[in-house]
């Protein structure tokens, strides 16, 4: 099992000190007695087990941009023509790798769900059961869920069919329990992706240790969503259900200068934008056409309508400026949810005002939609730094007001984790499946997921 192999690999590779020589020796053995004595099937499975197993290595010490075809084949004792045997490319022997881990993780899971009890002992045990193997098996659950990150849009099916299982059992616990509150698959989405996101968080922290002890909060949590609405989530779902006070328009920006969708060297924005705005701008748009891997400084350069040299008296690298760019955008986002946070007098009719007006500028603006839950971690390590500052800062949204609050006491930190990230991944699911326009309907049930927990209380 790749579970299992995956802590081989940790402690074999550990074995040598010297990254140089741990780097140029392979970790697994080949098969005794040689191929010709072994089934060629038998032969094929250990092969592609191998190199699953040093793609688990590999992106544990370098992340999946810096892992390299020549480091694999090295790891796995294979030529690279056996790699071509069993794979397309890096990319698809990395998501083979994703999908081996998913399935051996959903299988745990599984098994810890059925192993008996009421409908909420069976889900601690599943949500036990992988929360401890994050924990025992870091490198293979941050491949999953923090580096399957790096692949942009590639990696959302592997992550989604990950969900798919871990849905069906939250959905079962639900049905089974003795209340009559029916809870929607976006909500169950919600949760499960929550769940992820604090998984996330610890994974990228090196914190896996701290996952296990998180079981019986994240648990209550999520059962809690099956209870009737409070009346303070009523009120709020009521506001957002209205369109925003301003409707939002693509790329709105200061009165005259040209919204983002504007090809950044036009006779427009050469007139409006100084070459900083233009070179920010050129930036996002080539890694939205082309994607990250296609970013380079001349084509950003050309894309603006500058030098080369102009772009290095502005930026110290195209990461910088992608980064700079998603900054800009991330900004403009936030800012109008929270002008309509701030118009709303209690805090729970401003938290439904501010998510539906975010919803409605993420309908609305498919340059940011593309680069905040595509592009930008496949930028790398500081990129994923500045998404995960936004989510941070996405999650005050939900801290109770300084004073008198109808939400009281804040809830625990691993939930103000999980309700953003939930949330951003529902957004996520539906921008996926060509529903970004349907984005603003979602805002009622939004505001339930970041409401209902406080609720609960």
């Amino acid at each position: 099992m790749l579970i299992g192999l995956a802590r081989t690999i940790v402690s074999v590779g550990m074995a040598s000190t010297d990254p140089a020589t741990r780097a140029s020796e392979p970790l697994f053995p080949r098969l005794s007695g040689g191929p010709r004595k072994l089934a060629p099937d038998r032969v094929a499975r250990h092969q592609k087990a191998r190199l699953q197993g040093a793609m688990v290595e590999a992106v544990s010490r370098h992340g999946y941009a810096g892992t390299t075809l020549r480091e694999l084949v090295t790891l796995a004792g294979v030529s690279k023509s056996t790699f071509y045997e069993h794979f397309e490319s890096k990319q698809d022997c990395f998501l083979s790798t994703c999908d081996e881990i998913i399935a051996q993780a959903g299988a745990r899971v599984g098994e810890a769900y059925r192993s008996g009890g009421d409908f909420r002992e069976r889900l601690v045990a599943g949500l036990a059961a992988f929360m401890n193997l994050a924990a025992e098996e870091p490198a293979a659950a941050a491949l999953a869920t923090v580096e399957s990150l790096a692949l942009g849009e590639a990696g959302v099916e592997a992550r989604e069919r990950a969900a798919h299982a871990f849905e069906a059992l939250i959905q079962q616990s639900f049905d089974n329990s003795p209340s009559d509150v029916q809870v929607s698959p976006v909500t169950v989405r919600a949760i499960v992706s929550g769940i992820r996101g604090v998984a996330y968080g610890r994974l990228r922290a090196n914190r896996p240790q701290e996952l296990p002890p998180l079981v019986e909060q994240l648990a209550a949590w999520a059962l809690g969503y099956q209870q009737p609405d409070s009346e303070m989530v009523t009120r709020a779902i009521a506001v957002a259900e209205r369109p925003a006070a301003e409707p939002p328009s693509p790329g709105r920006t200061a009165e005259g200068v040209p919204p983002w969708s504007e090809p950044p060297d036009s006779r427009v924005s050469r007139r409006a934008l100084t070459q900083r705005e233009r070179i920010l701008r050129a930036a996002a748009r080539v890694v939205v056409d082309k994607g990250y891997a296609a970013l380079s400084i001349p084509a950003i350069s050309g894309a603006a309508g500058v030098s080369n040299q102009t772009f290095y008296e502005h930026f110290g690298s195209k990461r910088d400026a992608f980064v700079a760019a998603f900054e800009i955008l991330a900004g403009q986002a936030f800012g109008e949810a929270a002008a309509a946070f701030a118009r709303e007098d209690d805090q729970p009719e401003a938290i439904a005002a501010g998510l539906r007006a975010l919803l409605e500028h993420i309908a609305a603006n498919e340059l940011f939609a593309r680069l905040a839950f595509f592009e930008l971690p496949t930028a790398g390590p500081v990129a994923l730094d500045s998404a995960d500052e936004k989510m941070d800062g996405f999650g005050t949204f939900l801290e109770p007001a300084t004073g008198e609050s109808e939400l009281g006491e804040p809830l625990p930190r691993a939930l103000l984790e999980a309700i953003p990230n939930g949330i951003w991944n529902v957004i996520q699911h539906e921008i996926v499946h060509g529903r970004s326009a349907d984005l603003p309907r979602l805002a009622p049930e939004v505001t339930r997921i970041a409401l209902a927990p406080f609720s609960a209380r």
